[in-house]
């Protein structure tokens, strides 16, 4: 499917937006603080808010990238998501456009959405 510009302009300002709104409720969220000081990870603390929003927003327990994984992070843990289900968790990622050369342009990042699946919805091999 080919999108117009300016739907791909509400679409990167829709997630600039719900990042935008995340970032101000991280910020005062204790709770959200003392899990991800606890754990860690390789993630910034507003990436493992927005995954902790979905995770609640959704009534599923667990940590952010520990108990939801992508596709491949699933596989590669030794697990497959069960077959017919779908991702309802969500993260996003800036990204920073790169030049003919394969050369990143530092001067501004744009968002990228990826899929997570709970734990829920795997199944060992």
């Amino acid at each position: 499917m080919k999108y117009t510009k300016d739907q791909k302009k509400e679409y990167f300002q829709g997630l600039r937006d719900r990042w935008a709104e995340n970032k101000k409720l991280a910020d005062n969220d204790q709770q959200a603080q003392a899990l991800y000081n606890e754990v860690g990870g390789d993630v910034s603390y507003y990436s493992f808010f927005f995954v902790l929003q979905d995770l609640r927003r959704l009534g599923l327990s667990g940590t952010p990238y520990i108990d939801t994984k992508t596709f491949r992070g699933w596989q590669s843990a030794g697990f497959v998501v069960k077959k017919g289900e779908r991702s309802n968790i969500h993260g996003i990622t800036w990204l920073a456009p790169k030049d003919k050369d394969g050369n990143e342009d530092g001067s501004f990042r744009f968002p990228k959405r990826y899929n997570l699946f709970h734990r829920s919805q795997e199944q060992e091999i």
